[in-house]
């Protein structure tokens, strides 16, 4: 099959998926990488879950996990084959492992073709494409293609460039997507605290078996995420845990390296959420020119009230309403207010009538304030400035000339 622009085959912009995933991270990736070749996604948690989504909906493919809690991916295989209607339906295993003897059971228990984890995106898009449009006979694994799924300078640009027993390119590879990436190694961070924490207690009651799943569930999500140092420690152990027995040097190693993992992961994680934070108050500054100004907007038209307050939010800005000249003055009375904007046309008390009290009052006469009107001529904006205006808008301006007026007043 050629490669399709992008890693994408077309076949897969009207796929409908089913991925069975206990692990957060790997439902995380392996859902961003479908639903970014245009594929339409549901999550199961377990083999059981499965069977229900099954029961209710029709998939032209399902991605199943090895090893899950409640029911693990070959058994629900099994009883999936047994409904004659799901006989041809493309079932493909994941796992972390790749020993023959486990990729053997998946084909043992009726699956169509084998995905080892980290998932690699061009051998994912193939592999289901291929079992969905059944070009290659189900045993045979594919070759991956020499596309590029994403640009890994994306995320190796940011100030967060070494990130020690972690292969930084592998996870921009990954993702392509700073935020997303930066999210999914927050969950590592839970699992490595999980993992040590849980690990200690089932080796402690010599449950063995408890901690080689508890490995093998771990290293899936170290190998996704890139962190080479702690799965190449999980290998060993899980090999141990497999075989029923436990080498202690083998076991303080993985321990150690954990441990050390997690001291990276959190330095890494605060050291980027400081820059994130930094670029965002100087992206704020940049990108809402009216931040933390609070402005009085005077105005009796609900509509307009509503537009006007909506523009200078995304701005911004800080706005209180007031429906006519006197409840602005009552207002004026107990709060501080950088600018005031005001219509020129409203009941009660109209705005050149509020303007000139506002000015009457000492602490008040350098407050900037604009009158708003729907027609704006030279006898409009003369009648303004007589009344002690700063100047006049048109109700109808565009929101970004609005603000760059209300700036050069205030400012």
């Amino acid at each position: 099959m050629e490669s399709q622009t992008n890693g994408y085959h077309p076949v897969l912009a009207t796929a409908q998926v089913l991925i069975v995933e206990d692990n957060l991270i790997n439902q995380v990736v392996i859902k961003q990488f479908l639903m970014r070749a245009g594929a339409r996604i549901d999550v199961a948690n377990n083999g059981q879950d499965a069977l229900e989504l099954l029961k209710t909906k029709q998939y032209d493919a399902v991605l199943m996990d090895i090893q899950m809690p409640v029911l693990d991916g070959l058994q629900a295989c099994k009883q999936i084959r047994e409904q004659a209607h799901l006989k041809s339906l493309p079932i493909i295993g994941l796992s972390a492992g790749v020993f023959a003897d486990e990729i053997q059971q998946c084909f043992d228990y009726g699956m169509s073709d084998f995905i080892s984890k980290p998932i690699d995106p061009n051998r994912l898009y193939q592999t289901v494409v291929n079992c969905i449009l059944q070009l290659r006979p189900l045993r045979e694994h594919l070759k991956s293609t020499n596309t590029d799924i994403a640009d890994p300078q994306k995320l190796s640009d940011t100030v967060l460039k070494d990130l020690p027993g972690f292969n930084i390119n592998k996870i921009a590879l990954l993702m392509n997507d700073v935020a997303l990436t930066f999210k999914l190694l927050n969950l590592f961070a839970v699992d490595c605290r999980d993992c040590s924490v849980g690990l200690q207690n089932e080796v402690a009651m010599n449950d063995f078996q408890a901690a080689q799943k508890r490995i093998h569930a771990f290293k899936g999500s170290a190998c996704t995420i890139g962190a080479d140092a702690v799965f190449a420690a999980a290998q060993f152990l899980d090999a141990d845990l497999r075989l029923g027995q436990l080498h202690a040097e083998n076991y303080h190693d993985f321990l150690e390296v954990l441990a050390e993992t997690r001291i990276y992961l959190k330095q890494y994680l605060d050291k980027y959420e400081s820059h994130h934070r930094k670029q965002s108050t100087q992206q704020s500054l940049q990108d809402r020119p009216l931040q933390d100004l609070v402005i009085l907007l005077t105005e009796d038209n609900a509509i307009a009230q509503e537009a006007l307050k909506e523009y200078l939010e995304i701005f911004g800005a800080r706005i209180d309403v007031a429906n006519n000249g006197q409840d602005a003055l009552e207002l004026l009375k107990t709060k501080q207010y950088d600018a005031v904007l005001m219509d020129i046309q409203m009941p009660v008390l109209d705005g050149l009538q509020a303007c000139k009290q506002i000015r009457e009052q000492a602490h008040l006469k350098s407050l900037p304030i604009i009158g708003l009107s729907a027609r704006v001529c030279a006898d409009t904006s003369q009648q303004c400035l007589d009344h002690g205006m700063n100047g006049c808008i048109s109700k109808t301006v565009d929101p970004k000339e609005l603000v760059n007026q209300i700036t050069q007043w205030i400012r």
